[in-house]
């Protein structure tokens, strides 16, 4: 009776109230994020911090009766946060591998393994290898309507039902969405099913909102039962482009990566390394995030804090051995360069013949080749024209392209469909155009071409049209049929060719890079005046108005040419933006007693800040399509020949092998003709007599050089043998550790010692492929004496210093080593570039040819001061023409160190 009794109270006279106590009082637990850690300088400034900021949280917190319900409240909660966040100019976390690209369509911002993983997870496929034919080939736009789909987010109808008028009014759900609005909803949609079987966790939706969002999202967090506003932190980047290449920048971690780290703690919103130090230091910069239980109500408040359960932890804090004073500097210092390089080149003409010059010095830059990067190279906007606040020359350019664009689909179609003419019978353009289908259109399968088949040589001499061309490649099945838009099972030839040319012809209608072609064409037939690219440049303010040369220009005072010449020179236009020949370059100094990396700078660079916390798609889609590659560490990746700057391991070898001794002489007549082909000297007169080792790297004389490779071949019956030499040559780079990785902490390409031609080798041709940190760590051993380090960019971790390895000991004879360091202190004296320098250097100059059709590259690697040597340093200057600026910029990175 008691029981019943008690029973009776608890259900029936107080059950209402315990119900609504218990749905008001539902226990959660919060994330409380670990701080990351900070990274430093090796005096202490900031490169990587920590700075307050507001985000906007999701979780899907409530229990439905149906699954309309739950559909169609989410979907509208959603779109209400969306609609408040971009009211006051903040922007949504994408987390799908889908934008709406410049063309207003949707494009995948992933391509390979990455994409295919993408696809395998949005069908909810465990492996690749599960994907269908259909889902693997499925469009940007195929995949957002399937999540749009009632087979998944059920954002029109759901069971096949459409939304009535009056559900889409009671959830604020619009009857149609603009595609950025549906991609943001999709997008935080597709995080919350992320987490599925957690799903009382919030995700975050928006990072660093203003103050004036994070108001309106707490004002209206009735009407949005799970968004909340939490304090987070967002990563802030000091040192700009010149040290993006190193620290990298972090974000929203993938699902691949949280695979990875499975079981380390990691949760669908935590923030990681992408790239660069921030990446590499992953583990030790990364903070434990903490857990705190909470009551809360059904409206998401707080209703009773249980209290901690588990502290967070921060990270530990980084110093790097980088000085960001001398890495600011050696970056300006090769921009300056590369740009005055430009200046000297490009020349008031439309178009410069490459092949009819002999020597790689003499090419020029038409001014043309400017005019045309600026507005295909993510400098001039494209997607701007078709604005709402595009200028009158934007929409009459705009008007003009399609018109273009629209003949020359109908040319490519005819073309096509019509019996057509081989490619060398085909105008310049068509030329263009038709290589481009071959080797951008994703209809081929370019893994399966196989080069050495007639019918891809004949295409590539053009000897063949493109219409026999694709007809070939059906035939030997280089094209994915699984992209055809058809239900038959079988098809004939020319049935398939003729699906082929309509799907080319459709991926030209929306291919971005296509558009740029054609513009790029415009330019060039004056259908884009030169006066209309540079006003393009003032009306989207790349260039400010208020500069003191638009009025000169404006009133004819100033010509068009010399304007683009005046804004290179004051860098308002920095050769990273034309990405023409030269453009590119990096430099590193090493400390000669440690091996720790005082600068790594790899130009052109990229603000990080823009790509950290919340990605600004935009800049990032400017930046990874820009031709100069920013995002490509050329310090640690860039591989060329070392051109003459290799010649102290020559010399040495010579020493070292007894086949000359310091005092060696040898005379240079201009060509070193005991091989064939014959080799020329650098001075085609010749350096007449060569005293000494060290007087041949004093005049960096090629002929010396190959006859020490020569004699390095020379067998017992006195016959050259070009694998004995090269046997030599390839012993003592190894003892320089070329063959190996410097050992920075980087992504970093995998050197190659040469193994043909000896000849050519001696003087750092042959097959010698070496990137900058590699020649930096070569340079230091040099300097020191022949310790060579494991390079490092770690000076210590909190408190802990972190020592470099030793990677070998050098032994040679002093006498060794003083012709290679008197030679190399009496090449830079013989420059003139060292005079008046506070300190006496030593270094070695090198120029690297790739193609007879481009400029060479210049490097230079080098030591200071001689008698105790502090810093090596090594530059390149890509496509630089000669080797002089680069140790114009080797003397302003010893100055920039010493003062």
């Amino acid at each position: 009776m008691i029981l019943v009794g008690r029973l009776f109270q608890l259900q029936i006279v107080r059950g209402e109230d315990y119900v609504k106590n218990f749905n008001l009082k539902t226990k959660r637990e919060i994330l409380l994020k670990g701080t990351r850690g900070n990274i430093y300088d090796r005096n202490g400034k900031a490169l990587a911090r920590n700075q307050l900021a507001y985000s906007v949280t999701f979780a899907d917190a409530v229990e439905y009766d149906t699954v309309r319900e739950r559909q169609l409240s989410l979907n509208g909660k959603i779109y209400h946060m969306i609609s408040l966040i971009k009211k006051y100019g903040d922007s949504i976390e994408n987390s799908l591998k889908i934008e709406v690209g410049r063309n207003g369509e949707y494009q995948f911002t992933d391509r390979g393994f990455s994409l295919d993983r993408f696809k395998a997870d949005i069908y909810g496929k465990p492996e690749i290898e599960d994907l269908d034919e259909k889902q693997k080939n499925a469009t940007a736009e195929e995949i957002i309507e399937y999540l749009s789909s009632d087979e998944k987010f059920c954002v029109f109808s759901e069971n096949g039902m459409v939304y009535t008028k009056k559900e889409r009014k009671e959830y604020g759900l619009p009857k149609k969405m603009e595609k950025k609005a549906l991609l943001d909803l999709l997008s935080v949609r597709y995080s919350l099913f992320l987490q599925t079987y957690q799903k009382y966790l919030p995700i975050t939706t928006a990072r660093n909102v203003s103050q004036e969002t994070a108001a309106a999202v707490m004002e209206n967090q009735s009407e949005m039962e799970g968004v909340n506003i939490e304090e987070d932190s967002i990563r802030v980047y000091e040192g700009g482009e010149a040290c993006a290449s190193i620290l990298g920048y972090t974000g929203t971690i993938s699902t691949d990566e949280l695979k990875e780290k499975e079981g380390k703690g990691y949760s669908i919103n935590s923030i990681v390394g992408k790239s660069g130090m921030e990446q590499y230091l992953e583990d030790i910069l990364q903070g434990k995030d903490g857990k705190q239980e909470v009551f809360v109500d059904n409206v998401g408040r707080t209703t009773l804090d249980a209290g901690v359960v588990k502290e967070p932890q921060s990270g530990k804090d980084v110093y790097l051995s980088i000085d960001i004073e001398l890495q600011k500097k050696t970056y300006n210092a090769l921009e300056r360069k590369i740009a005055d390089l430009l200046l000297e080149n490009i020349i008031n003409a439309k178009s410069f013949d490459k092949t009819a010059v002999n020597d790689a010095t003499e090419i020029r830059i038409p001014v043309y080749d400017v005019y045309t990067s600026l507005l295909t190279n993510e400098v001039i906007d494209l997607s701007h024209f078709q604005g709402e606040e595009a200028s009158s020359l934007e929409k009459a350019i705009v008007q003009r392209f399609q018109e273009r664009k629209a003949e020359v689909l109908s040319r490519i179609g005819k073309e096509l469909k019509e019996p057509s003419s081989r490619y060398l019978e085909q105008p310049d353009d068509m030329k263009k155009y038709q290589r481009f289908i071959t080797q951008h259109i994703d209809i081929f399968l370019w893994d399966r071409i196989d080069i050495s088949a007639g019918i891809f040589a004949n295409w590539e001499n053009g000897g063949s049209s493109l219409s026999e061309y694709i007809q070939g490649a059906i035939h030997k099945e280089w094209i994915n049929l699984g992209k055809l838009d058809t239900d038959e099972t079988y098809l004939e030839q020319k049935e398939i060719y003729d699906l082929v040319v309509d799907y080319i012809i459709e991926a030209l209608r929306s291919d971005y890079d296509f558009d740029k072609m054609i513009y790029g064409q415009m330019v060039m037939s004056d259908e884009i005046t030169p006066e209309q690219v540079c006003m393009l440049l003032y009306d989207q303010g790349v260039l400010d108005k208020q500069d003191g040369d638009f009025e000169n220009w404006q009133q004819g005072v100033m010509s068009t040419y010399d304007l683009i010449i005046q804004k290179i020179q004051k860098l308002e236009l920095t050769p990273a933006d034309m990405a023409l020949d030269p453009c590119s370059g990096s430099a590193v100094v090493v400390d000669t007693k440690t091996g720790k990396v005082l600068a790594c700078v790899s130009y052109p660079g990229y603000d990080n800040n823009r790509l950290a916390n919340q990605m600004d798609h935009d800049y990032y889609f400017k930046v990874s399509n820009n031709k100069s590659l920013p995002l490509y560490n050329r310090a640690t990746q860039q591989l060329s020949a070392p051109g003459s700057t290799f010649k102290p391991i020559t010399v040495i070898a010579g020493l070292e092998e007894g086949v000359i001794v310091p005092a060696t002489e040898v005379f240079c007549d201009g060509v070193f003709d005991k091989v064939s082909p014959p080799l020329k000297c650098w001075n085609i007169m010749g350096h007449q007599s060569v005293t000494s080792a060290a007087s041949a790297l004093q005049n960096s004389c090629n002929d010396y050089l190959c006859e020490i490779s020569y004699r390095l071949g020379m067998m017992e019956n006195e016959t050259f043998s070009d694998e004995l030499a090269l046997e030599k040559i390839q012993k003592y780079a190894k003892l320089f550790d070329m063959d190996k990785k410097s050992g920075i902490e980087l992504p970093e390409s995998e050197p190659q010692i040469t193994d043909k031609y000896a000849i050519p080798s001696a003087i750092g041709q042959g097959t010698n492929n070496f990137s900058t940190v590699q020649l930096g760590r070569y340079t230091a051993a040099l300097a020191n004496g022949g310790t060579s380090y494991q390079l490092s960019l770690i000076e210590k971790l909190d408190d802990v210093r972190k020592d470099t390895k030793i990677e070998s000991e050098i032994k040679l004879p002093s006498q060794v080593w003083d012709s290679v360091h008197t030679g190399m202190e009496w090449y830079a004296q013989n420059t003139g570039i060292f005079d008046g320098f506070s300190r006496t250097a030593a270094g070695k100059s090198g120029t690297a040819q790739e193609v007879s059709t481009r400029p060479d590259h210049g490097l230079f690697v080098g030591y200071a001061p001689v008698l105790d040597p502090e810093i090596a340093i090594a530059v390149r200057i890509v496509n630089g023409y000669t080797a002089t600026p680069a140790v114009e910029c080797g003397r302003t990175i010893f100055e920039a160190y010493f003062q």
